[in-house]
């Protein structure tokens, strides 16, 4: 009964099990492939054809959530400061107290073990610097899409806050026109660093803020038709998610074409294409529910849930520093049984530990933010946040 209550925690009601599956599907492929280096490169080889890019799916995800959240606040109780802090306040609770966590563990654990470690090297991951215009894996490496969405939640809501109450474009045109231009520009960006030869100097532009934060803008263009055209997005919901079936095989296929990061394809097609892709997936996963959970269901819920803590604690923490480090010497060999032990220490760890900090740190600090909320003066009858209640 005891380790029932310690490792259980409810579900809630009305979750949106479609999100819950391309939010399992995304943290997956992220956690098998930062594992390739713990298999047999056979192995590797052999599941990389059905691994995906997770950090798009992410992104993607993100933008439709924190879209819906956004317009329904808006539309419920007008643009004011109070809900763009109310807005920021939800998100840093939802993310802020995880990271910097995680952030105090390994620096504790490398300061202890690691040989040539420097304090310096945190700075600036403690501002979400640390991958603005350059890539720095120095220290927490895999935090660089967290710095892309941290980013993107302060500058996109502050941007459209600006063109509401300063140039008093109307909300629902202002979303239009930032959302457009956003993915205009970057892909034009992108495109001028590329025939500049710019993007060599980035070693990986991939995992550069001002070369990603568009890719968020897939996720919140769905959200903007999902709201204001919400019979077109009900309507063809299984149109759009033939044609994002199809355009994902094709990025797949592409994948194994274009190999260089510095290719036209890449730098101009790759992210565009699987975004315009998980984005068609958007109105049939966004309205499929499930009345009973079975086994399978619950189970792709839970990891759902704690992906967020999954994915801050599977690679610097255990497969770096642990596994690759700390106790290497357990870990050494290219045998059978090293294999067997590598993997079981990196799915057992990241598993057991993602989901008691989720629900023993991440649940508990999140819940906290309801009671530092600005209270505007406009009453409204129903939560504008209710949509974000269901999948997070």
């Amino acid at each position: 009964m005891l380790v029932k209550r310690i490792f259980t925690f409810d579900i809630g009601d009305n979750r949106i099990f479609g999100l819950d599956i391309l939010r399992m599907l995304a943290i997956m492929f992220v956690v098998i492939n930062h594992n390739a280096s713990l298999l047999p490169s056979s192995v590797y080889t052999f599941l990389e054809y059905f691994i995906f890019d997770g950090v798009c799916i992410f992104f993607v995800l993100s933008g439709f959530l924190i879209g819906n959240i956004i317009i329904k606040s808006v539309e419920k109780n007008g643009f004011t400061r109070y809900e763009l802090f109310n807005f920021w306040i939800r998100r840093w609770f939802r993310t802020l107290p995880n990271y910097y966590l995680f952030v105090l563990i390994l620096t504790v654990l490398s300061v202890l073990f690691v040989g040539k470690f420097s304090l310096k090297e945190v700075f600036p991951f403690l501002f979400f610097c640390q991958n603005l215009f350059h890539v720095n894996d120095s220290f927490f490496g895999e935090s660089w899409s967290l710095s892309v969405e941290e980013w993107f939640y302060l500058s996109i809501p502050l941007i459209l806050f600006c063109c509401v109450n300063l140039f008093k474009i109307k909300f629902k045109k202002s979303l239009l026109i930032v959302s457009i231009f956003l993915l205009l520009f970057y892909t034009f960006l992108r495109h001028y660093m590329h025939h500049n030869g710019q993007l060599y100097e980035m070693v990986d532009f991939r995992r550069v803020v001002i070369m990603r934060i568009d890719n968020i803008m897939y996720g919140v263009i769905g959200a903007y038709i999902s709201y204001y055209y919400q019979e077109f997005w009900m309507k063809h919901k299984y149109k759009f998610f033939i044609a994002g079936i199809v355009l994902v095989f094709i990025w797949k296929v592409l994948f194994y074409i274009y190999t260089d990061i510095n290719s036209f394809y890449y730098v101009n097609i790759f992210y565009p294409l699987f975004c315009t892709a998980i984005f068609c997936l958007l109105p049939l996963m966004s309205q499929y529910t499930l009345k009973k959970y079975n086994v399978v269901a619950t189970a792709i819920t839970y990891i759902s849930l704690i992906s967020y803590s999954l994915y801050l604690i599977h690679y610097s923490l255990i497969k770096k520093l642990l596994i690759d480090h700390i106790f290497s010497f357990i870990f050494a060999g290219d045998y059978l049984e090293a294999y067997l032990l590598k993997n079981t220490f990196y799915w057992g760890a990241s598993l057991l530990g993602a989901f008691l900090i989720y629900k023993y740190f991440e649940m508990p600090t999140t819940k906290l933010r309801d009671r530092i909320m600005f209270k505007s003066n406009k009453k409204s009858n129903s939560s504008p946040l209710e949509f974000s209640k269901k999948i997070n």
